[in-house]
Protein backbone atom coordinates (compact mmCIF):
# COMPACT_ATOMS: atom_id res chain seq x y z
CA UNK A 1 0.00 0.00 0.00
CA UNK A 2 2.87 2.34 0.80
CA UNK A 3 4.29 1.77 -2.68
CA UNK A 4 0.95 2.66 -4.24
CA UNK A 5 1.07 6.04 -2.49
CA UNK A 6 4.61 6.60 -3.76
CA UNK A 7 3.59 5.69 -7.29
CA UNK A 8 0.63 8.08 -7.20
CA UNK A 9 2.89 10.84 -5.83
CA UNK A 10 5.42 10.33 -8.61
CA UNK A 11 2.69 10.40 -11.23
CA UNK A 12 1.32 13.65 -9.84
CA UNK A 13 4.81 15.16 -9.76
CA UNK A 14 5.25 14.20 -13.39
CA UNK A 15 2.05 16.03 -14.28
CA UNK A 16 3.10 19.31 -12.68
CA UNK A 17 3.74 21.91 -15.35
CA UNK A 18 7.34 23.10 -15.47
CA UNK A 19 7.86 26.66 -16.62
CA UNK A 20 10.72 26.82 -19.07
CA UNK A 21 12.87 29.94 -19.36
CA UNK A 22 11.29 32.61 -21.52
CA UNK A 23 14.64 33.91 -22.74
CA UNK A 24 16.89 31.69 -24.82
CA UNK A 25 20.03 32.86 -23.07
CA UNK A 26 22.72 30.89 -21.30
CA UNK A 27 22.08 32.84 -18.09
CA UNK A 28 18.34 32.09 -18.15
CA UNK A 29 18.87 28.37 -18.69
CA UNK A 30 21.57 28.21 -16.04
CA UNK A 31 19.25 29.93 -13.55
CA UNK A 32 16.49 27.49 -14.54
CA UNK A 33 18.75 24.53 -13.78
CA UNK A 34 19.84 25.99 -10.46
CA UNK A 35 16.24 26.67 -9.43
CA UNK A 36 15.11 23.14 -10.29
CA UNK A 37 17.90 21.61 -8.20
CA UNK A 38 17.35 23.95 -5.26
CA UNK A 39 13.72 22.81 -5.25
CA UNK A 40 14.91 19.18 -5.11
CA UNK A 41 13.66 18.28 -8.59
CA UNK A 42 15.21 15.55 -10.68
CA UNK A 43 17.37 16.73 -13.59
CA UNK A 44 15.48 16.78 -16.87
CA UNK A 45 17.03 15.09 -19.88
CA UNK A 46 17.61 16.99 -23.08
CA UNK A 47 14.89 14.88 -24.74
CA UNK A 48 12.41 15.77 -21.98
CA UNK A 49 13.13 19.46 -22.38
CA UNK A 50 12.72 19.27 -26.16
CA UNK A 51 9.37 17.54 -25.67
CA UNK A 52 8.30 20.26 -23.21
CA UNK A 53 9.25 22.82 -25.86
CA UNK A 54 6.77 21.18 -28.25
CA UNK A 55 9.57 19.38 -30.07
CA UNK A 56 11.42 22.53 -31.08
CA UNK A 57 15.18 22.29 -30.95
CA UNK A 58 17.26 23.05 -27.88
CA UNK A 59 20.72 24.44 -28.52
CA UNK A 60 23.51 22.37 -27.01
CA UNK A 61 24.89 25.47 -25.25
CA UNK A 62 21.54 26.04 -23.50
CA UNK A 63 21.33 22.44 -22.29
CA UNK A 64 24.95 22.67 -21.10
CA UNK A 65 24.05 25.85 -19.19
CA UNK A 66 21.01 24.11 -17.68
CA UNK A 67 23.20 21.18 -16.63
CA UNK A 68 25.85 23.45 -15.13
CA UNK A 69 23.23 25.39 -13.18
CA UNK A 70 21.56 22.19 -12.06
CA UNK A 71 24.79 20.73 -10.70
CA UNK A 72 25.58 23.96 -8.80
CA UNK A 73 22.07 23.99 -7.32
CA UNK A 74 22.24 20.30 -6.49
CA UNK A 75 25.49 20.78 -4.58
CA UNK A 76 23.84 23.53 -2.53
CA UNK A 77 20.65 21.50 -1.98
CA UNK A 78 22.63 18.46 -0.86
CA UNK A 79 24.66 20.55 1.59
CA UNK A 80 21.56 21.18 3.71
CA UNK A 81 20.65 19.13 6.76
CA UNK A 82 18.70 16.15 5.41
CA UNK A 83 17.29 15.34 8.84
CA UNK A 84 15.70 18.80 9.09
CA UNK A 85 14.37 18.47 5.54
CA UNK A 86 12.60 15.29 6.65
CA UNK A 87 11.36 16.78 9.93
CA UNK A 88 9.77 19.63 7.97
CA UNK A 89 7.98 17.04 5.83
CA UNK A 90 9.46 18.37 2.63
CA UNK A 91 9.66 16.09 -0.36
CA UNK A 92 12.93 14.37 -1.30
CA UNK A 93 13.28 12.83 -4.75
CA UNK A 94 16.74 11.29 -4.38
CA UNK A 95 18.92 13.89 -6.07
CA UNK A 96 21.61 13.61 -3.38
CA UNK A 97 21.91 9.83 -3.31
CA UNK A 98 25.05 9.83 -5.46
CA UNK A 99 26.64 12.77 -3.65
CA UNK A 100 26.00 11.73 -0.04
CA UNK A 101 25.12 8.09 0.59
CA UNK A 102 23.70 8.98 4.02
CA UNK A 103 21.40 11.79 2.84
CA UNK A 104 18.36 9.55 2.30
CA UNK A 105 18.87 7.77 5.64
CA UNK A 106 19.10 11.10 7.46
CA UNK A 107 16.07 12.40 5.58
CA UNK A 108 14.03 9.30 6.48
CA UNK A 109 15.11 9.56 10.12
CA UNK A 110 13.79 13.13 10.12
CA UNK A 111 10.54 12.09 8.44
CA UNK A 112 9.91 9.52 11.17
CA UNK A 113 11.00 11.81 13.98
CA UNK A 114 8.58 13.22 16.49
CA UNK A 115 10.28 16.64 16.14
CA UNK A 116 7.96 17.70 13.31
CA UNK A 117 5.88 19.88 15.62
CA UNK A 118 8.89 22.09 16.33
CA UNK A 119 9.01 23.41 12.78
Amino acid sequence: MRYLGLLVSLLLIGCVQTSLPIASTVDAWQAFGTERALNGNIKLSEASLVKMMNDSSLEASLYAAYSQGYEAGRAEYCAQNAYILGVKGQQYLGICDQINIWFRDDYNAGRHSMAGGIF
